[in-house]
């Protein structure tokens, strides 16, 4: 069974409301009447949210979640009769479990994100994770669009947060602390920053099967495993690869997309109180659709 095969597996039947705050573009209205007719879910499309009942209630409650700014009146109105907004809203109120949005620059759902959806407990950054798909194996590739630079700590939190979307997925997360670097083979302070993420990853979930530095090779194949890193757990066998940088994760999905063939779904935010999912300027309707499937499946992670 494919990656989305299963992930739709888990979301039918489950009564999921997944927002598409994009109304005005014929993309999401399509991926909402395709979700809702393979019966994934109950997709709503906002378009003009002034004339909501929920409208009112939505600006006086974006009003105290912003008081600490000096939120008004003026600029809640403002916020909130922006559907990506409005949706957060929907979804922070308990009206939607997710929301899928991104289609155009001025609705990136970013802001909405931190500002309405807000960080889960002992997360203090979101992050992103690309799920890499071929029809026999599926990888996690983080952080590839979010943070451009991470120190160590932000590090250690991307790899516990993709480690928990792994598991929501009902899948084993094996985590690789990725480096130019195998094992000391090399000595610099961006090396330094990666084992010392792996360090503060594991204090913080020790549960998951972690272990770095170590180059790509070396997290992928056995056969360069028993050479580079002999007794590792997660050396040769690795599904989830955490990128130093911006830099690396960016080219490396993009890489693996275009000349390794994977189908690349994403990027999932992480590390939220609720699913809220960014796409591409340049998605397709199926796109969107997965997109739902995989929001849904994070709203399901959260209610366990």
């Amino acid at each position: 069974m494919s990656f989305m095969e299963s992930c739709r597996q888990k979301v039918r039947g489950r009564n999921l409301r997944i927002v598409y705050p994009e109304g005005v573009d014929e993309r999401a209205v399509k991926a909402a009447a395709q979700f809702n007719s393979e019966g994934l879910g109950e997709a709503i499309v906002l378009n003009d949210v002034t004339g909501r009942p929920e409208f009112d209630k939505f600006v006086q409650n974006f009003m105290e979640l912003r008081k600490h700014k000096g939120c008004t009146r003026e600029q809640a109105v403002e916020c909130m009769s922006q559907p990506h907004f409005f949706g957060a809203m929907m979804v922070r109120e308990g009206l939607a479990h997710g929301m899928v949005s991104g289609l155009r620059s001025e609705t990136k759902p970013f802001l909405p994100a931190f500002q309405v959806i807000k960080m889960r407990q002992g997360f203090s950054r979101a992050s992103s994770v690309f799920v890499m798909c071929w029809p026999d194996r599926t990888f996690f590739y983080a952080d590839c669009s979010v943070n451009i630079d991470p120190d160590s700590q932000t590090l250690a939190g991307i790899a516990v947060a993709t480690a928990q979307t792994v598991r929501a997925f009902g899948l084993e997360p094996r985590v690789a602390f990725l480096s130019f670097s195998t094992r000391g083979s090399a000595e610099h302070a961006r090396v330094d920053k990666v084992t010392e993420a792996l360090r503060l990853a594991r204090e913080q979930a020790p549960e998951i099967a972690m272990d770095g530095e170590m180059q790509f090779d070396a997290a992928l194949l056995p056969s360069v495993a028993e050479r580079k890193y002999p007794g590792s757990e997660v050396a040769g066998q690795a599904n989830v690869f955490i990128f130093p940088d911006l830099d690396a994760g960016n080219i490396a999905y993009k890489i693996t997309e275009r000349l390794g063939g994977a189908a690349a779904v994403g990027p999932i935010l992480q590390g939220l109180n609720k699913p809220v999912n960014d796409v591409s300027r340049g998605c397709s309707v199926q796109d969107l659709v997965d997109v739902g499937v995989i929001t849904g499946v994070q709203a399901l992670a959260c209610e366990a």
